[in-house]
């Protein structure tokens, strides 16, 4: 697959921020500690997808991460974070499917 632009990766990882503060706010805004429910996890899964893709530059191996850290981020059935894990899901699924619509 072809490269990602330095804007494109720009874009993602922006993107990735965005929705790991998102979840950061809805965290601390509850009672949950950050254990709860895999809070922890979900906050370390986005933090390393992000890191690894500030690494990368094949598109391929972007959709990859990306769908890893979908795959790792914990399921939430219900709670205060589930919104805000579930906007990080749905986050990490328009980033791949923006990046290889196949997919």
């Amino acid at each position: 697959m072809p490269e990602v632009t330095p804007a494109t990766r720009s874009e993602i990882l922006s993107e990735l921020n965005s929705a790991r503060h998102h979840f950061i706010v809805t965290r601390d805004a509850t009672e949950a500690t950050e254990d709860y429910m895999g809070l922890e996890l979900a906050d370390t899964t986005l933090s390393e997808c992000a890191a690894e893709i500030e690494k990368l530059t094949d598109q391929a191996q972007i959709v990859d991460t990306l769908r890893r850290a979908y795959n790792q981020l914990p399921v939430v059935s219900d709670g205060p974070a589930r919104p805000a894990v579930e906007d990080m899901r749905s986050t990490l699924v328009d980033l791949w499917k923006r990046l290889d619509p196949e997919a």
